[in-house]
Formats: structure tokens, C-alpha cells, sequence
């Protein structure tokens, strides 16, 4: 019976060891499983990242196309405008000078306006996007009220 007590307790601990040792490859498989889900939805973050990015690039991108266009279409209104303004009378000339050089300073303004916008990102863009807006509603506005005065004279 003496002998049965002794290895009662060396049984026990070595039952216990291959416990041990059964979980500790289980928990290492468990880790490497969390590790590679960690790597993949790392990975997909990233992926999404690069879609969002790219995205706001081609809107950014287009809004300064487009208001490139819109910059265009003024140049040439404004060129049409200084043709017909040399068959005004010499004050009515000053007048569209003096005109015409006030939506000059507003195109440089939206020029660096453009180019801030082109550099910025996130709530800087969007901030600058708004003043761009703004500034070209102004612009739009003086081309009008200078078409408007020119066709009065």
C-alpha cells in the first residue's frame, strides 16, 4: 500500500505535465491564429486606406478641373469684353480698366487659392475648397456687373 501512495502522487504530476504541455501547444495555436487575423485585417485596413485615399484624390482632382474650365470660360468672356471696350468713350474705358483690373486681382486671388487647395488635405481642404467657392461666386458676380454696366454704355 506504501508503494501505491508514492506513485499515486508521481502519476498525478505526471498527468498534470501532459496537461501542461497539451495546452501550451493549444494556446500557441490559438496565438498564431489571433496573429494571422491581426495580419489580415491589418492588411484590409490598409486596403481600404488606399481606396479612400485615391478616391479623394479623383474628387479633388475633378473640382480643380472643373474649376479650371470655369477660369477659362471668364478668360474668354473677359477677352470679348476688352475687345468691345475699345469702342467705348475715354471714361467709360477708365471705368472698365478699373473694372477689368478688380477681376484681374480676383483671378490671381483664386489662383493661389488653387494652389493651396491642390497641397492641402482633409479639413484644410475642405476649408479651402469653401473659400475657392466663394471666391469664384465673387468672380462671377464682377464679370456680371461689368457686362451689365458695359451694355448700359
Amino acid at each position: 500500500m506504501m508503494k501505491r501512495l508514492i506513485w499515486m502522487p508521481l502519476m498525478a504530476l505526471l498527468v498534470g505535465l501532459a496537461i501542461l504541455i497539451g495546452c501550451g501547444e493549444k494556446a500557441e495555436e490559438a496565438a498564431k491564429k489571433v496573429s494571422d487575423k491581426t495580419q489580415q485585417a491589418t492588411e484590409a485596413a490598409k486596403e481600404t486606406m488606399d481606396s479612400a485615399t485615391a478616391w479623394t484624390k479623383d474628387k479633388m482632382d475633378a473640382y480643380v478641373g472643373k474649376t479650371k474650365e470655369q477660369l477659362g470660360k471668364f478668360d474668354t468672356q473677359f477677352e470679348d469684353l476688352s475687345a468691345k471696350a475699345d469702342k467705348l468713350s475715354e471714361d467709360a474705358q477708365e471705368k472698365f480698366k478699373g473694372q477689368l483690373a478688380a477681376l484681374t486681382e480676383k483671378k490671381e486671388a483664386i489662383a493661389v487659392k488653387m494652389d493651396e487647395l491642390q497641397e492641402a488635405s482633409g479639413e484644410a481642404w475642405v476649408k479651402a475648397k469653401q473659400e475657392l467657392d466663394k471666391l469664384m461666386a465673387e468672380l462671377s458676380q464682377l464679370y456680371e456687373n461689368i457686362k451689365k454696366d458695359f451694355s448700359t454704355t
